[in-house]
């Protein structure tokens, strides 16, 4: 006879006779829920304190479910259910559904108890820490903005006019050493703008903003004016000024002492403003327009002129003489013009506007740049020095200042300028060469972006930022950044094209010998300028033509002094140092490196 116990299931087959498999893990599930549940939720209402009894209460209910659970068994003949485990199971039945569908909603209820949980955070973190939740908008109290004045004549054919007002009242402010105002190069950006005088304050971080209209009529003009605190959008002060075009000087003059007296700051008057000859002041105006925005050789030529026929109207007029000189020098950098027969000329319209006034602010600059240019240093720092007493706000005698400094100061110089003119290509473009020659490749990427942004018709732009791509050994990168440009001249494409090939090179040897071509083809253009000239030298270099490159140096020295300012320490020129050829250039031409005497 077989014992009585071969007829008893197994442990194993007893324990799925008793669902205990699937008690155990619908218990967890529902524990898993109730458990995120309660840690998100109770937080919500104050009650986090609570949330380990709850880990304890469900830790304890695990035995007494499984301890329930034994209690019924399945038999294996579903007709001999008896009336209670028939009632069991449909309840364990209705009871699974009710916890799935009560863990749905408690997931989404905890989600939405978490997040408002974490906004009623944020909040009160936001009330116990203002400044964290909202920067304060507090600029300095002696910061201000002119913004382009409205051409009232609905021509913009004579856009120029009210754009060139606009320019000389911004100047004269600068020449208040109690204000910091941001050049017009920047707040020419804002013409037409709808932006409010909170949102451009901000942008620019001034306290202060001058906006108004012009309007002329025959040798008549009235100018309306308008300062605003850009912290509250308050008005401070408005005026409205008629006179006569001769006598635009004088209006200038009173607007800055009405500014000046609403700031509760000193009046800093230079004399007495001059009268005008309007002819050679319009003439003048159209000049400054064309200067501006100019990228080629043409606009410089036609400014020029302009300056020529300004002056034969009204000999005495100094800003047309120093206006004369800027033209002679920057047709240096922009055409085929040598700079030695340029400097003569310089000097010469630089010294009129300065005999007939002394606080000519742009002619001492350019006499400061034809020293630079003549290895005349200590005469150059003077110079931009003066000017600077003059026009603190002057964000190009910060510039050119900064290439006769050592290294760090002339940073610091170049900082200014950025700070007076976020917007001018030139003094992104310093920034960035410090940066280089400090060798902070990757922080001189930002101001290179900025200068392909804001000089996009240049090519120049797209060489820089492919160069320092390229000491990154980001070569892909340095291909792309001539996607970046748009250069409309015939020159400006042909440099594009060429140093795009080169930089392909790079990454192809089987290009090489087409990107050399390309180049070689570049420097026999008639039309190379100093600028451009700067760029082929480049490209040779990038392609391994070292003894080319250095041929070509001196003569690009020669004819840009100021760019070979930082030659001992330019990444650009690491393939030549230790050349003796090349030693003699930096003793001849570098002032950057070099203690301030």
């Amino acid at each position: 006879m077989a014992d009585s116990s071969d007829n008893q299931p197994g442990f194993f087959v007893r324990l799925k006779q008793h669902h205990l498999y699937g008690v155990a893990v619908v218990y967890a599930v529902v524990a898993g829920f109730l458990i995120q549940l309660a840690s998100r939720a109770l937080p919500a209402f104050g009650w986090g304190g609570a949330f380990p009894a709850v880990i304890i209460i469900l830790g304890a209910g695990f035995p007494i479910v499984v301890a329930l659970a034994w209690t019924l068994v399945k038999p294996k003949d579903p007709t001999k259910y008896t009336r209670w485990q028939k009632l069991h199971w449909k309840l364990n039945a209705s009871v699974s559904v009710l916890v799935v569908a009560a863990a749905a909603v408690s997931g989404v209820f905890a989600l939405h108890l978490d997040q408002r949980h974490e906004a009623r955070l944020i909040a009160e973190q936001a009330a116990a820490h203002p400044a964290a939740a909202a920067p304060v908008f507090n600029p300095p109290e002696d910061t201000l903005v002119v913004l382009p004045f409205t051409n009232l004549d609905n021509d913009p054919k004579q856009q120029y006019f009210s754009d060139g007002i606009t320019e000389e009242l911004t100047n004269a402010l600068g020449q208040n050493a109690a204000l910091t105002v941001i050049a017009w190069d920047t707040a020419s950006h804002y013409r037409n703008s709808s932006e409010t005088p909170t949102v451009i304050g901000k942008a620019l971080n001034v306290a202060n903003l001058v906006h108004g209209s012009i309007e002329r009529e025959g040798g008549q003009v009235r100018v309306i004016a308008e300062l605003v605190n850009t912290r509250t959008g308050a008005q401070i002060w408005s005026s409205h000024y008629d006179d006569t075009l001769a006598n635009i000087f004088q209006v200038q003059d009173k607007i800055s002492a009405a500014i000046a007296q609403a700031l509760q700051v000193k009046f800093a008057s230079l004399g007495t403003a001059p009268t005008v000859n309007p002819q050679a002041h319009d003439l003048v105006l159209q000049a400054r327009a064309l200067m501006d925005k100019a990228h080629t050789a043409a606009p410089f030529e036609q400014a020029r002129t302009l300056y020529q026929q300004a002056i034969a109207l009204d000999q005495d007029y100094a800003d047309a003489h120093s206006g004369l000189a800027r033209a002679w020098n920057d047709l240096t950098q922009f055409s085929t013009l040598p700079l030695k027969d340029a400097l003569p000329k310089l000097r010469e319209e630089a010294n009129k506007a300065l005999a007939l006034d002394p606080h000519n602010v742009n002619a001492l600059i350019e006499l400061a740049n034809a020293d630079v240019a003549e290895g005349k240093t200590a005469e150059a720092r003077a110079g931009y020095q003066r000017a600077l007493a003059i026009d603190p706000s002057n964000a190009n005698a910060h510039l050119d200042y900064g290439n006769v400094l050592p290294l760090k100061q002339a940073l610091a110089q170049d900082l200014e300028a950025v700070q007076l003119d976020p917007d001018d290509a030139t003094a992104q473009n310093n920034l960035a060469i410090y940066e280089l020659d400090l060798g902070k490749y990757a922080q001189a990427l930002a101001p290179l972006q900025a200068l392909v942004r804001l000089d996009p018709h240049s090519a120049d732009s797209a060489f820089a930022l492919a160069l320092t791509y390229s000491l990154l050994h980001r070569n892909q990168d340095a291909v792309k950044a001539f996607d970046l440009t748009e250069p409309n001249t015939g020159l400006a494409k042909a440099l594009a094209a060429a140093g795009l090939l080169s930089y392909q090179s790079l990454l192809d040897p089987k290009l090489h010998v087409q990107a050399l071509a390309a180049v070689e083809a570049l420097g026999r253009r008639a039309d190379l300028d100093p600028a451009s000239m700067y760029d082929v030298i480049q490209l040779e270099l990038a392609l391994g033509q070292n003894p080319t490159a250095l041929e070509q140096l001196p003569k690009f020295c020669a004819s840009f002094p100021v760019a070979c300012s930082d030659i001992s320490i330019s990444p650009v020129w690491l393939p030549l140092r230790g050349d003796p050829r090349f030693r003699q250039l930096v003793q001849k031409y570098d002032t950057v490196s070099k203690p301030q005497q």
